[in-house]
């Protein structure tokens, strides 16, 4: 009798440990996140914050120009989808295990820049596409300089430095097409 309380006892006991340690588990990686939050400096927070909503916009901007931009522009726009869809994926992923989740939207400055964009066709689309995306690339590029070379993160800076490279691509190929289309 005494080994059927015992083995009773041992079978009761062992999914409450198992749920326990689950508990417990959970709980260590929530605090871990939390604690690769506090680790972060204000720029690296701010690259977080600047880079997701840039990413987005640019993701945004980049399939409205696979519909309305001449042929240049439709391939900038599907190059700028998957670029960015890549790095948003990205950085979307690295800034959650660090605790300090990326925005999931663009910003309503962002949004504004699409909604005027929408309105547009033809020269006017494309000359207002690129020169945006002209301004929005050497902003972008400089952001991730500051923090390749700058932040605190070492995940952060990594991502910054392997990136800039497709900014920079993206820049000439912005540049190329305006020089052809003399905007």
């Amino acid at each position: 009798m005494k080994k059927i309380l015992l083995t009773a006892a041992a079978v009761i006991a062992i999914p409450v440990l198992a749920v326990a340690q689950t508990s417990a588990g959970s709980a260590m990686a929530d605090s871990s996140a939390a604690s690769g939050a506090s680790k972060l400096n204000a720029q690296d927070r701010t690259f977080i914050h600047k880079a997701a909503i840039a990413g987005l916009a640019e993701v945004a901007d980049g399939k409205l120009a696979e519909t309305q931009g001449n042929a240049a522009v439709k391939q900038i726009g599907m190059r700028m989808v998957t670029d960015h869809t890549n790095a948003d994926t990205q950085l979307t992923t690295l800034s959650s295990q660090l605790g300090d989740p990326a925005p999931a939207t663009t910003d309503t400055t962002h949004q504004q820049m699409n909604a005027s964009l929408q309105k547009l066709s033809g020269s006017s689309f494309d000359t207002k596409y690129l020169h945006e995306q002209l301004l929005a690339h050497e902003q972008a590029i400089t952001l991730f300089k500051t923090e390749a070379s700058d932040g605190s993160n070492q995940q952060l800076k990594a991502f910054a430095s392997s990136t800039l490279p497709t900014l920079e691509m993206h820049l000439s190929m912005i540049k190329s097409a305006l020089k052809s289309t003399n905007t």
